[in-house]
């Protein structure tokens, strides 16, 4: 059995949270909706029918990825 260190580990674990984080915003139009044009956090909220906190967390993690800019 191969053994994998912890940076590994986590590697793959980060490289999912990334890879669902993307695939969230793609099935809920999220680019469609910012293609049309900007729009301020809670307009993009509403429209996606995102809950306040999570909306602001999940825009801030597609920041993070560099996926969206502020």
């Amino acid at each position: 059995m191969e053994h994998h260190s912890p940076e590994q580990i986590l590697q793959v674990g980060l490289g999912f949270w990334a890879s669902k984080t993307l695939l969230s915003a793609v099935e809920m139009e999220l680019f469609t909706e910012l293609a049309r044009r900007p729009m301020a956090l809670d307009e993009l909220r509403a429209r996606l029918r995102l809950h306040e906190r999570s909306a602001r967390d999940f825009l801030d993690a597609l920041v993070a990825l560099g996926f969206l800019e502020r």
